[in-house]
């Protein structure tokens, strides 16, 4: 293999070890969340750096500390498992994207949202190292995803905060997305001896929970909407 081939695939891993699809969702949303609600060409791309450089942070750190856990679960889709990686080799990433995700913060949405979206980062940050194998698995989802409404705001103006319905929605789903993700991994979770608030409720009880959630989120949108076509 040559040196491009081989550099070509050691960046593909990295990127791959941020959890890309989850990742890439996340920095769309606030990125064009924050230009649908008028927020400047620096805002926006300020926001699109900032929220690029925290889900790296959280997407490497969260590969970087369960490498061993994911070997033993034989978790095919992280490079730290097939080998692309080694968990040592995330050590200067994450330290480089953390360092950029506070002060980016700021920059795209002052010194409230820029907190917000810090504090979000900080949020994940607690689930990977600590909560994600616990039936709290969801309060970091809750708590993230109720600050990036405010964050979203901020960066688009200083005078616009989010309503009520707006952060409860982002709250439903955040723990819905949560519980989709972590559905399918039940078994091998389990098999594992690793927690988690699906493997707690079992995939019924989870199914159930989702569905009531979403129905919950139809209706929190309704009102958004509603308040959006009367303001």
């Amino acid at each position: 293999m040559n040196n491009d081939l081989r550099h070509g695939a050691r960046l593909r891993a990295f990127v791959s070890a941020t959890h890309f699809p989850q990742a890439l969702a996340m920095v769309l949303l606030m990125t064009i969340g924050t230009a649908i609600l008028g927020g400047s060409w620096s805002s926006v791309a300020l926001v699109f750096l900032a929220s690029a450089a925290g889900q790296a942070t959280v997407g490497w750190t969260n590969d970087w500390h369960d490498a061993a856990a994911d070997r033993a679960a034989g978790r095919g889709n992280k490079p730290t498992v097939r080998g692309e990686l080694l968990p040592g080799d995330l050590r200067v990433p994450i330290l480089v994207s953390a360092t950029l995700t506070i002060p980016l913060s700021f920059f795209a949405a002052g010194w409230v949202g820029g907190a917000a979206h810090i504090a979000a980062v900080a949020s994940a940050l607690v689930y990977n190292f600590y909560l994600a194998r616990t039936v709290w698995s969801w309060v970091p989802y809750a708590v993230s995803f109720a600050l990036m409404p405010v964050f979203i705001a901020q960066a688009s103006s200083p005078a616009l905060w989010p309503t009520l319905p707006v952060v409860l929605l982002s709250v439903l789903v955040g723990v819905t997305a949560h519980l989709v993700n972590a559905i399918p991994d039940i078994d091998i979770d389990r098999a594992t001896g690793w927690g988690g608030l699906a493997v707690s409720l079992g995939k019924r009880r989870s199914i159930v929970l989702g569905v009531v959630l979403v129905i919950v989120g139809l209706a929190c949108f309704g009102v958004v909407v509603t308040d959006v076509l009367m303001g």
